[in-house]
């Protein structure tokens, strides 16, 4: 199951990044206005050790972006001809 927590607008993005064990670790900040539901939602996952993923978009992306287009494994694409 994929759940999705959407935060329609952020600002105030700043990052930081350090080497740690030959690795890079980035932290990202940045200011969004949540509902407390979503957020307690998001914190509770964190508490219970449950994997986290981020998604961050923009109407902007594709044009300067690389990017793959994902399609569901159950849609077939044909090539008409």
């Amino acid at each position: 199951m994929h759940v999705e927590i959407f935060i329609p607008e952020i600002s105030k993005l700043t990052t930081k990044t350090k080497i740690e064990e030959g690795v890079l670790i980035s932290t990202i900040q940045f200011e969004a206005r949540v509902p407390v539901g979503n957020l307690a939602r998001i914190l509770n996952l964190q508490r219970q050790g449950a994997p986290l993923m981020a998604s961050i978009a923009s109407p902007q992306a594709p044009m300067d972006l690389q990017f793959k287009d994902l399609r569901p494994k159950d849609v077939q694409t044909e090539v008409p001809g």
